[in-house]
C-alpha cells in the first residue's frame, strides 16, 4: 500500500511549485486584508472624534436609562481586566522530500487534537471611537501537542503507532483591533482581530535533545473571533469564542527524524476565552 493511502494530511512536493504560488497569493490577499482594515479602523476614528466632539466616547443616546449598569463605563479613556482561557490545538504538517523518499521507517506524523490548553493574562483597552477599540492582552499559555508516530517494524511487517507529546510554555502579545456594535441596555456583541507574536520560554532542553520531537522558539498567528460584552454592576464580563491559524513555521531544527520528515508545520487553535474588565 501505498504511503499516500496511510494518512490524510499528506502533500506530495511535487505538486510544490504550484502550491507556492498560490500561497504567495493567499498571503498577499490576507496582507491586503488587514492593511485595509487598519486604514478603515484609523479613518472611522478621526471622522467619528471630528463629528462627535462633544459626545463621549462609545456612548449611546439610551444611556440616560437608570437601569443600566456601569453607564459611563465606555467613556473612560482607558479600561484594564484580566483573562482566563481555554485552547483547542492542533498542527497542520506538510511532509520532505526525505520522507517520501523512503529515508526511513517512519510511515506518519499524525496531528491529534489536544484541549488540555491553558491561557491567563492582562488586558490593556484603548477606546479609539465610538464602536472600535485597540487592545492588547499580553497572555501566558499553557500547551500540550501531540502527534502520533506511525512507524513500520520491518521484521514483523507491522505498524507501531507511539503517542508523542510536546508541551510548552508561550508569552503572547496579540495585537487586536474590535468593532462592537451599540450598546442595547447592558450588552453588546463584537467582533475582533489582529496577530499573535509569542515567544517560547525554555526551550533550550528540546533543541538540545536530537531525539525529541518539539516547536520552534517564536511564533505569528492571525487570529479573529465573536463575543458578547454584558455590563455587570461593577465590571464587565464577555466571553469570546477565537480562531487561530500559525503564519511561522513550527518545525524544531534539531536534526532528528521527527524534523527530516516535516516540511513545515503551523498551529492551529480554536479558544474559548472569559474577560473580566
Amino acid at each position: 500500500m501505498g504511503r499516500n493511502k496511510l494518512f490524510k494530511n499528506y502533500r506530495c512536493p511535487h505538486r510544490r511549485q504550484k502550491n507556492y504560488s498560490m500561497k504567495i497569493r493567499q498571503k498577499n490577499i490576507l496582507s491586503s486584508i488587514l492593511f485595509i482594515f487598519l486604514l478603515f479602523g484609523i479613518s472611522f476614528s478621526v471622522l467619528a472624534q471630528n463629528t462627535n466632539k462633544k459626545k463621549p466616547v462609545n456612548q449611546d443616546k439610551k444611556l440616560k436609562d437608570k437601569n443600566l449598569n456601569i453607564p459611563n463605563y465606555d467613556s473612560k479613556p482607558l479600561h484594564y481586566g484580566f483573562i482566563l482561557g481555554m485552547h483547542y490545538a492542533t498542527f497542520r504538517i506538510d511532509y520532505s522530500d526525505y520522507f517520501v523518499k523512503n529515508e526511513d521507517t517512519t510511515i506518519a506524523l499524525l496531528p491529534q487534537r489536544t484541549f488540555s490548553n491553558f491561557a491567563v493574562g492582562m488586558i490593556i483597552d484603548l477606546p479609539m471611537a465610538e464602536q472600535w477599540n485597540f487592545r492588547f492582552t499580553p497572555t501566558v499559555g499553557l500547551y500540550e501537542y501531540s502527534v502520533t508516530h506511525k512507524q513500520l517494524e520491518r521484521s514483523t511487517g507491522k505498524y507501531i503507532d507511539t503517542q508523542v507529546p510536546v508541551e510548552s510554555v508561550f508569552f503572547d502579545f496579540p495585537i487586536l483591533f474590535k468593532y462592537k456594535s451599540l450598546r442595547r441596555n447592558n450588552n453588546r456583541l463584537y467582533m475582533i482581530g489582529g496577530v499573535v507574536p509569542s515567544i517560547k520560554v525554555g526551550g533550550r532542553k528540546q533543541r538540545d535533545n536530537k531525539e525529541a520531537f518539539g516547536v520552534e522558539d517564536y511564533n505569528l498567528e492571525v487570529t479573529y473571533g465573536l463575543g458578547w460584552d454584558h455590563y455587570f454592576g461593577f465590571f464587565k464580563f464577555a466571553p469570546e469564542l477565537r480562531f487561530t491559524h500559525g503564519i511561522a513555521n513550527m518545525n524544531l531544527r534539531n536534526q532528528s527524524v521527527y524534523f527530516r520528515n516535516i516540511d513545515r508545520m503551523t498551529t492551529h487553535k480554536v479558544s474559548l476565552l472569559f474577560h473580566f474588565e
